[in-house]
């Protein structure tokens, strides 16, 4: 089953909506009125042009401080990648159409959480003009996680960036000891456990480990009594990849007591390491790719491919 990003990013940020205006639009999170706060159900974006009509991620309704009748709309999208070339003339055609439908000021925000490294960035404004003359020019706040250093937030009260650090930019060497760290400054954040339970879900998908990995997890939360309540966050998913794998080798060895039956059951193993972590990142993979991954017999090769497909964007990117 393949992932739905923007799905996982509005369930957190509905959950965290204040946390977010105020870790990434401070500004604008200092006049509002969190105690009035509407998140206005489907709001779609009718494109005359193409003959579509688009549900916007997130429109919310806030109330300000300043009292009154006085609201504003905030409105997000969330960007798995940046595939359209001309994204802010979107941002400002769904801009156009709320100020229309709701004459009211409007916070629109995009937040992209690809991990690609972007060569060109994209644009955070729009602008109509001709030479000499600038008619219209519309800002939005673009946020882009990977962009964003980690160790800026260490030491930040907001639970909301403890779980989006597993999104964040980070040195892949470090990333074990990272997501313990992660998960044990969510564990120590003052949140409720359902919100407490949304950030963990987060960072175990956002930040899976292959097999050699899991088992450093598994010795730095059980050694350390820093990562404690972290031991038993350990995901069912993570689990199942490593039980699987060793159970495989033992089995092996049982049946017939050699080195290469244990040897081989280890080779499956992360064959499977290999094609749930697939699954996880780019969803149901065709019978021809599954094939291919039970006939690579290297387990030097089988190793490269778990690590290479941490940076990978797409499974065209992967050496099989």
């Amino acid at each position: 089953m393949s992932i739905d990003h923007d799905q996982i990013f509005k369930r957190l940020i509905e959950a965290f909506f204040r946390e977010f205006m105020e870790l990434f639009c401070p500004a604008e999170a200092e006049l509002i009125d969190f105690s009035k706060v509407e998140f206005l159900g489907e709001e779609y974006f009718t494109d005359v042009e193409r003959g579509i009509r688009r549900l916007l991620d997130m429109v919310v309704k806030v109330g300000l401080k300043a009292g009154g009748e006085k609201f504003v709309l905030v409105h997000v999208e969330f960007e798995a990648s940046r595939k359209e070339r001309d994204f802010p003339r979107r941002m400002f055609k769904y801009f156009c159409q709320l100020f229309l439908r709701y004459d009211t000021k409007i916070v629109p925000i995009a937040m992209f959480s690809d991990d690609a490294t972007w060569k060109t960035p994209v644009p955070d404004h729009f602008e109509l003009s001709l030479p000499g003359k600038t008619f219209v020019r519309f800002d939005y706040h673009l946020i882009k996680l990977k962009n964003l250093d980690y160790r800026q937030f260490l030491e930040s009260n907001n639970a909301l960036a403890f779980g989006l650090m597993a999104k964040m930019g980070y040195n892949r060497q470090e990333r074990v000891r990272l997501k313990a760290d992660f998960l044990r400054l969510i564990l120590a954040s003052p949140v409720d456990p359902a919100r407490e339970s949304l950030l963990v879900e987060f960072v175990e998908t956002y930040l899976p480990l292959v097999e050699h990995e899991q088992t450093e997890f598994q010795q730095i939360v059980a050694n350390d009594q820093e990562y404690a309540k972290v031991e038993h966050m350990i995901t069912v998913y993570e689990k199942k990849g490593r039980q699987e794998g060793r159970q495989e080798g033992r089995q092996e060895g049982r049946q017939e007591g050699r080195q290469e039956g244990r040897q081989e059951g280890k080779q499956e193993g992360k064959q499977e390491d290999l094609l749930l972590l697939l699954e996880k990142k780019f969803g149901k993979l065709s019978s021809a790719v599954r094939r291919r991954i039970r006939q690579i017999d290297s387990p030097e090769k089988l190793e490269s491919l778990l690590l290479a497909v941490l940076d990978a964007d797409s499974l065209e990117d992967l050496p099989f």
